[in-house]
């Protein structure tokens, strides 16, 4: 979920100099949402309090006016700050909760894409994206536990593709936000393929 590179960052300004409060978050495989409170409030240098609200999303209420600064992806995922700008404020000593739910289980949405799938336009906040999804993966996320998707035992994924596109097959497992999720254990894909008798290049795409 978290490596040592993950931080967020937000700044608050004291008699007209601006300080940053950078978290800085270490390599983790799984998070509750009590010991990731318990966790921001021990890295935070008492500047801002955590709290689990409900044990559904996460409140903060900090000791002066601050602003958020950004952060790495997996850290604004986790926290509930994966769609929020730069500059959303959050004023001194009011309650508030964070701008979406916290994620601790990559929303239980991968992806598989590749150079040989579908593209498919996608708007998330104010990005535009267009990978080329060869696989939707909504298997249920569970610590410990291998994901293992079958798609003999469902609706099967057929793409054509030319020959020669087979050199460069590659894939990568995204998240919802079709970014690449680092893996910690083999990710293992079984192909299957065959020939097509329909040689019309036009029709050489993916379905």
């Amino acid at each position: 979920m978290t490596t040592d590179d993950d931080y967020i960052e937000f700044e608050f300004k004291l008699s007209g100099a601006a300080y940053d409060i950078r978290i800085q978050f270490k390599e983790m495989y799984s998070y509750s949402l009590n010991y990731l409170v318990n966790y921001l409030n021990k890295n935070c240098d008492l500047l801002i309090t955590f709290k689990n609200v409900d044990n559904r999303t996460i409140s903060l209420n900090p000791f002066y006016d601050i602003t958020f600064q950004g952060g790495t992806h997996r850290a604004l995922m986790l926290l509930g700050f994966y769609d929020t700008k730069i500059g959303y404020e959050f004023e001194e000593g009011i309650e508030s909760e964070v701008p979406n739910l916290p994620i601790l289980d990559f929303a239980n949405k991968f992806y598989l894409v590749s150079l040989q799938g579908q593209a498919v336009h996608s708007s998330l906040g104010n990005q535009e994206y267009t990978p080329s999804v060869i696989a939707n993966i909504d298997s249920m996320y569970v610590d410990n536990e291998p994901l293992i998707v079958n798609y003999d035992t469902a609706k099967p994924i057929k793409i054509k593709c030319n020959t020669d596109s087979l050199k460069y097959l590659e894939m990568r497992l995204v998240d919802f936000m079709y970014q690449p999720v680092m893996l910690k254990s083999p990710l293992f894909i079984t192909l299957k393929i065959k020939p097509t008798n329909d040689n019309d290049a036009k029709s050489i795409t993916s379905k």
